[in-house]
């Protein structure tokens, strides 16, 4: 007998789902609601949903734009800062900016990645390498060299490295 009830519980449990079938016992008090003896599903299922009468309606103002609509250039007209880079064939790259700026060179063979990090305060260039431990680590062979500028890629390239 109690396996037969336990299989018809779990196929209206599974039929209803955990919420529907918490709303349809909305109704049974187990000593867990309020004193009103109707759970928390009931009012939440109840016909006419909506608030209870005499609860006048909350009414919320229209959000306001810090910055109105069409006061910017859109984004085809951007145009990021003038940066250039060259990449010589034993992978030290020459990167020139205009202002400050943040850059990457990253350098992958097969699934060994290294990269090295530089930030320039104003304008200016800089010259960027791998150290000798980057460069043991990477191992020999093609690597696939890229230089990116505040996060857009300037230059890349394939070298030998020995």
């Amino acid at each position: 007998m109690r396996s037969r009830l336990t299989t018809v519980l779990t196929i209206a449990f599974l039929s209803l789902g955990t919420g529907g079938a918490l709303a349809v016992a909305g109704g049974v008090n187990f000593g867990l609601a309020g004193s009103n003896g109707r759970s928390a599903s009931f009012n939440q299922y109840r016909p006419g949903g909506g608030p209870p009468a005499g609860v006048p309606p909350v009414q919320v103002p229209p959000p306001q734009a810090s910055n109105p609509p069409g006061t910017g250039p859109p984004a085809s007209k951007f145009h990021p800062r003038a940066a250039s880079a060259t990449l010589s064939a034993h992978g030290v790259a020459t990167v020139r900016c205009s202002t400050a700026c943040h850059i990457v060179l990253r350098a992958r063979r097969g699934s060994h990645h290294v990269r090295v990090k530089v930030t320039l305060g104003a304008s200016g260039s800089a010259k960027i390498r791998l150290t000798k431990s980057e460069l043991k680590r990477l191992g020999r062979g093609r690597a696939v060299f890229s230089v990116e500028v505040d996060g857009k890629q300037v230059t890349k390239g394939t070298l030998k490295v020995a």
